[in-house]
C-alpha cells in the first residue's frame, strides 16, 4: 500500500423495443405468446415486451426470515470474546502506523487469532465518464445524485468519523444535510472525509467536485460493520467500503531506527502456510455473510475496494522482518503479494462490487487509449477462479476532501478511491434509471423503479471499457474501466440497440429471448445475478488456495444462431495471466457472451439455464444486451421553434411538430421523457434541451433535433425593502439592487429614471417610491418598490396635554403617545428608561417628570415633559374665591408667597419633598383685610422637586415649585 501523497490545488428510458426487422415480426409474436403462456402457467406474476426498461418480475424466494438475527447475535458474541481475549492477552486494540495507517483490532478468526482491519489508501468523473451524466454533459442528463428517492439510500463504512462541517458537505438551501453520521465513535478522519468527499462533496471547490454531488450519504464507522450493513441493508441501493483485514506484508514506519528495511511486519498464519498468507483469495465467513445480505437484499449492491497489496512486497531476501505487530523477528522467505491471488477476504464475496484502480491515457478526444491496473491494486483470482476485481475506477491523484479543516483539502490515492469514484458514479445510473421508470410506469413501488443490485453490476460491467474489448475480462482489470457514460446509453436507448432484462429463473427452468443484430458492431450479452451465500472456506491448512467452486446456483448463458452455440468467457486461473477463451464458466455469477461480427439482421436465440438442483424456488437473473438490429427511418421529425430559445422569467414556451395521423409522440427533456407529454404540442417554463421522439406504426421511432431552452433569471431586489424613514438630520438612507446576473440596473424614482446614478447602491435623500430595472437578452424586469417617508416622530404630542399634573394620592393617570407607523416607545421617569413601558401609552401612580422617546428606524423624536404630582393630602376643599400664589418658579435662594381670603387671621406654610416629608414651616401674620405676604429662604433645601402646602385652619391649598 503507498502512503497517502497530499498536494495542492492544482492536482486535478418504457420506451417500446420491438424486433425492428419486419422479417421477423410475425415469429416476434409466436415467442411473446409463447413467453406470456409460460409465465402465466408458472404462476409468475409478470409480462414480456421488448423494450429498453421492462417491468421486473415478482418472485418469492423461501429464504429464512431469521437470518439478520442470528447473524447480529453471533456477531455480537464474537466481539464480546474478543474484548475478552485482548485484555487477557495484550492485544492492542489500536494502532497507527503512519498517517491513515491504523490497525483496529475487529474480531478473532476460528483459530482464536486477531483480526485488524486497515484502510486501502495509498482526476476521476473524466476517466469513468461520469461527466458526461451532469449538466451540460454531453448526455444532456443533468444528474447529479439529488433525487428525493436516493436519499437514505447511500452508505459510507469507513475507519472514522468524516468531518461534517467541511463546506462541501453544507447544504446550498435549506433542506435536508448532505451527511447522516450514524454512529459518532473514532476521532475524526482524512481518510473517511477524503472519500465521502469523491462520493458527494458538492463543488465549491471544482476540483474536488464527487461523483454524485447533489446526493446524501450516510456515514457509519466499520467497527461493527457487518451487523450494521444487515440492518441498514434493506434501505440501502449502494455503500462503499475500502478497508480490509491486514494481510500479507505490512510496512510500518513507526517501528524503530532509520532503516526502512528494518520496518516491515508479515501478517500471515503460519499455522495454515509458512509461505503465505491464507486470506488471499480466501472465502471467509465474512465474505459468506455479506453474500447472504446481499442475497436477501435485491437492490442493494456493496462495493469493496480491492486492497493496494502489491505495492507491499516485504524486505530484500534476508533481512529480518517482525511477525505481526510483536517484536519477534524471522528472516524466512515468504511470498511478496506481488503477482496474481492478493484480494483478500470481503473483498472475495460474489455479489459485492469489487474495485481495483486503473492506469488510463488519453488521446486527443479525450477518450482512453490504453487501460492498465495501478502498480498498487490487487489482483485475483480468487481461491476458487472466481474473477475478481469486477472493474476498475480512478484511484490515483485523487483530490478531495480532508478533516482538518472546513476548508482543507488533499491529494490521496488507493483503491479506496477507486471504489468511491465508482459508487458515486454507479449512484447516478440508479438514478437515471430511477427517472426513465417513473416517467412511463404508473405502478411501480419505489423500490422497483430502481435496478436490481445484478442489473447494476451486470451493467457496470457490460459496458466496461478494455482496451481490447474481444480478448474479454482478466484477473488484473477484471472487465475493464467503469464507463458511466456507456452505462447511461444503454439505459437511454435512444437508438433502439439495446435491451434490459429482470427476470426470475425458475427450478428445471429455461428461459429464451430472440434477438436481432445489427451487424456492423459487436453483439454483446452479459447475464448477472445474485448468488445465494456458499460455505466458508474451512480455516485449516487443507483449505489453503482450496478451488472448490462457491458458486451455489450455477445459471448458463448460451446464444444460438443456426447450428452455431457461442459461449461466454472463461478463465483459467492454473494459468492466470492466460488470456480468457469461451467454454463453460462454472465459478462466476456473471458470465458474458461477446460476438465480435454477427450477421447483419441474423436471428440470435438467447438461452439461460441452470446446473444440477437450484438452492431456494428460483433465481433472479438480469441480462443486459447491445448491438440489437434498428431500422433507418426514413420519415422527418422537426419542433418549431426549431432553436435555442430564451425565456423571460414567467413566460412559458409552445414547443410543437406536424400533428400526423398513426404516429406516437413523446416529449423529451435532457433525453428523458416527460410525463404525459405525449401530443405533438408542448408548453413549458423549464431550461433544459427538448426533444421530441416521433415513432410510426410499424415501431419505428425518430427524435428530432434537441432545442436548449435558456430561462433568465431576471430576478431583482431592493434591500432594505420594507418602508424607510428620512430622518430630521437629512442623512440619507442607502438602498442597494442585487440581482443574479452582471446586466446593467436603472434606478427610478417615482417611476422618473435617475439618470446620474449609475451603480448598485443609491443614496437616496428624497421621499419617494423607489426601483430598479434590469434589461437582459430583450428580457426586463422591475424590484418591487421600496417607499422611502419623511419621519413623523418629529411632531409628538402627548395625551393630556397640561405639562403640570396633579393628582389626589392612591389615582392613576394614563399618558398617551403618538401613534405612527414603525414607532417604537420608550418611556422615562426622570431621566431614567422605565423597564417594559415600550407602548404607546404609559400609567403613571408616583411622581416624577415624564416623557417618551419614540424611534422610526433610526430616526429618533422626544416628547415634551409631563410633571406629574401625588400629594400627601387626600382632598383639597374649593378655593374659587381665594388668591394664592407664588414666585419665581423654579426658585433658587427664596420664593415669594401671596395669599388672600376674608376673614383669615393665620396662615400656616409647609414646604414638603416628593415622598411627603415636611421639610420647612412658617407663619403669616394677617396684614390687612385677609391679606398675606412674605417669603421663604430655601438655601437649605435639595435641588427638587417640591410642594408649598398652604392651611388657613378650615382649608389647605398646594403649589408646586422646583428648587434650582
Amino acid at each position: 500500500m503507498t502512503k497517502p501523497r497530499i498536494a495542492g490545488l492544482n492536482a486535478s428510458r418504457n420506451h417500446k423495443y420491438r424486433i425492428l426487422n419486419q422479417f421477423y415480426t410475425s415469429k416476434l409474436i409466436s415467442v411473446f405468446i409463447t413467453v406470456w403462456g409460460n409465465l402465466i402457467r408458472a404462476k409468475r406474476a409478470g409480462w414480456i415486451v421488448l423494450c429498453l426498461l421492462i417491468q421486473q418480475a415478482s418472485f418469492s424466494q423461501s429464504i429464512r426470515s431469521d437470518w439478520r438475527t442470528e447473524l447480529v447475535q453471533r456477531y455480537s458474541a464474537l466481539r464480546t470474546r474478543t474484548t475478552q481475549l485482548a485484555k487477557q492477552q495484550g492485544w492492542p486494540v489500536y494502532s497507527h502506523y503512519a498517517t491513515n495507517r491504523q490497525l483496529v483490532l475487529q474480531r478473532i478468526d476460528s483459530l482464536g487469532q486477531p483480526v485488524y482491519y486497515t484502510l486501502h489508501n495509498t482526476e476521476a468523473a473524466r476517466a469513468t465518464r461520469t461527466q458526461s451524466l451532469y449538466q451540460n454533459g454531453v448526455l444532456q442528463l443533468a444528474l447529479s445524485g439529488s433525487s428525493s428517492a436516493l436519499r437514505g439510500k447511500i452508505g459510507l463504512w469507513d475507519g472514522g468519523r468524516v468531518l461534517t462541517t467541511h463546506q462541501e458537505f453544507s447544504p446550498a438551501t435549506a433542506g435536508p444535510a448532505i451527511l447522516q453520521q450514524m454512529d459518532t465513535t473514532g476521532s475524526y478522519s482524512d481518510h473517511a472525509t477524503h472519500l465521502a468527499g469523491t462520493l458527494v462533496a458538492r463543488g465549491i471547490n471544482a476540483q474536488a467536485r464527487g461523483m454524485a454531488y447533489g446526493a446524501q450519504l450516510s456515514i457509519w464507522n466499520y467497527s461493527d460493520d457487518i451487523s450494521e450493513i444487515a440492518a441498514a441493508a434493506p434501505n440501502l441501493l449502494l455503500s462503499n467500503h475500502a478497508y480490509g483485514p491486514v494481510v500479507g506484508w505490512v510496512y510500518n514506519p513507526s517501528r524503530p531506527g532509520t532503516d526502512p528495511a528494518q520496518k516491515w511486519e508479515w501478517w500471515g498464519n503460519t499455522r495454515i502456510s509458512t509461505t503465505e498468507d491464507y486470506l488471499f483469495g480466501f472465502y471467509t465467513s465474512q465474505a459468506r455473510d455479506i453474500d447472504q445480505i446481499a442475497a436477501n437484499n435485491p437492490f442493494y449492491l456493496m462495493i469493496r475496494s480491492a486492497d493496494n497489496k502489491r505495492a507491499e512486497t516485504g524486505p530484500p531476501a534476508g533481512t529480518p522482518y517482525y511477525l505481526r505487530n510483536t517484536n519477534e523477528t524471522s528472516t524466512l522467505n515468504r511470498s511478496r503479494n506481488d503477482g496474481y491471488d492478493v484480494i483478500p477476504a470481503e473483498a472475495t464475496a460474489k455479489n459485492v462490487l469489487t474495485v481495483g484502480a486503473a492506469d488510463v491515457t488519453f488521446n486527443q478526444q479525450d477518450q482512453p487509449t490504453t487501460i492498465n491496473s495501478t502498480a498498487y491494486s490487487g489482483w485475483g483470482p480468487t481461491d476458487d477462479g472466481r474473477i475478481k476485481p469486477d472493474l476498475l475506477g480512478m484511484g490515483t491523484n485523487v483530490f478531495s476532501t480532508l478533516s482538518d479543516a472546513p476548508s482543507s483539502y488533499g491529494t490521496y490515492t488507493g483503491t479506496s478511491m477507486a471504489s468511491a469514484n465508482v459508487t458515486g458514479s454507479l449512484v447516478l445510473l440508479q438514478e437515471l434509471y430511477m427517472q426513465q421508470k417513473a416517467a412511463t410506469s404508473t405502478n411501480s413501488t419505489q423500490a422497483s423503479q430502481f435496478m436490481r443490485s445484478a442489473t447494476l453490476k451486470g451493467l457496470a460491467l457490460h459496458t466496461a471499457s478494455r482496451t481490447t474489448p474481444a480478448t474479454g475480462p482478466d484477473y488484473r482489470q477484471g472487465w475493464g474501466l467503469l464507463n458511466t457514460e456507456a452505462a447511461a446509453r444503454v439505459i437511454l436507448n435512444t437508438n433502439q440497440a439495446h435491451l434490459i432484462l429482470e427476470r426470475t429463473l425458475e427450478s428445471g427452468g429455461t428461459f429464451t429471448q430472440r434477438i436481432v443484430a445489427q451487424g456492423n458492431e459487436p453483439l454483446i450479452i452479459t447475464l448477472c445475478w445474485t448468488d445465494p451465500e456458499g460455505p466458508a472456506t474451512a480455516v485449516a491448512a487443507a483449505s489453503l488456495d482450496l478451488q472448490t467452486p462457491k458458486l451455489i446456483n450455477d445459471l448458463d448463458v448460451r446464444v444460438a444462431a443456426g447450428a452455431n452455440t457461442f459461449l461466454p468467457f472463461v478463465l483459467d486461473p492454473a494459468n492466470p495471466s492466460r488470456v480468457a477463451t469461451s467454454g463453460d464458466n462454472i465459478r462466476d455469477n456473471v458470465e458474458q457472451i461477446y460476438i465480435q461480427n454477427p450477421v447483419p439482421g441474423q436471428a440470435y436465440t438467447i438461452t439461460v439455464s441452470h446446473k444440477g438442483k437450484m438452492k431456494y424456488t428460483g433465481q433472479p437473473f438480469s441480462i443486459v444486451v447491445s448491438g440489437l438490429y434498428r431500422l433507418q427511418c426514413q420519415f422527418p421529425v422537426s419542433i418549431t421553434p426549431g432553436r435555442d430559445t430564451v425565456l423571460c422569467s414567467g413566460a412559458r414556451l409552445q414547443l410543437s411538430a406536424d400533428n400526423r395521423a398513426g404516429f406516437t409522440y413523446q416529449w423529451l427533456l435532457n433525453n428523458l421523457p416527460i410525463a404525459n407529454a405525449t401530443t405533438s404540442t408542448y408548453q413549458t417554463a423549464t431550461a433544459g434541451a427538448y426533444a421530441l421522439r416521433m415513432t410510426d406504426a410499424s415501431g419505428c421511432s425518430v427524435t428530432s433535433s434537441t432545442v436548449q431552452v435558456r430561462t433568465i433569471d431576471d430576478a431583482v431586489k431592493i434591500t432594505p425593502a420594507s418602508t424607510q424613514w428620512l430622518c430630521q438630520d437629512g442623512a440619507p438612507i442607502q438602498l442597494t439592487a442585487t440581482s443574479t446576473t452582471s446586466s446593467p440596473l436603472v434606478w427610478l424614482r417615482n417611476g422618473n429614471v435617475l439618470t446620474d446614478v449609475q451603480s448598485t447602491t443609491l443614496n437616496a435623500t428624497l421621499p419617494g417610491r423607489y426601483q430598479v430595472r434590469l434589461s437582459q437578452e430583450g428580457c426586463q424586469a422591475l424590484s418591487d418598490p421600496v417607499v422611502i417617508s419623511a419621519t413623523t416622530v418629529d411632531t409628538i404630542s402627548l395625551t393630556p396635554e397640561e405639562t403640570d399634573l396633579t393628582f389626589l394620592q392612591g389615582a392613576t393617570v394614563t399618558l398617551y403617545a403618538t401613534t405612527g407607523k414603525d414607532y417604537q416607545y420608550q418611556w422615562y421617569q426622570d431621566n431614567q428608561p422605565i423597564a417594559s413601558a415600550t407602548r404607546d401609552r404609559f400609567s403613571v401612580s408616583t411622581p416624577g417628570i415624564y416623557k417618551v422617546r419614540i424611534t422610526q428606524q433610526t430616526c429618533v423624536g422626544w416628547s415634551t415633559e409631563r410633571y406629574v404630582h401625588f400629594p400627601i393630602v387626600t382632598s383639597v376643599a374649593p378655593l374659587s374665591d381665594s388668591l394664592f400664589t407664588i414666585y419665581p418658579n423654579p426658585a433658587e435662594h427664596t420664593i415669594d408667597i401671596q395669599y388672600a381670603y376674608p376673614n383669615v387671621r393665620q396662615l400656616r406654610i409647609s414646604v414638603i419633598d416628593q415622598q411627603g416629608r415636611v421639610q420647612l414651616e412658617s407663619q403669616l401674620s394677617n396684614s390687612r383685610n385677609g391679606q398675606f405676604q412674605g417669603s421663604l429662604r430655601l438655601n437649605n433645601l435639595a435641588t427638587g422637586l417640591y410642594f408649598l402646602k398652604l392651611d388657613d385652619g378650615e382649608r389647605t391649598q398646594l403649589r408646586r415649585f422646583i428648587k434650582k
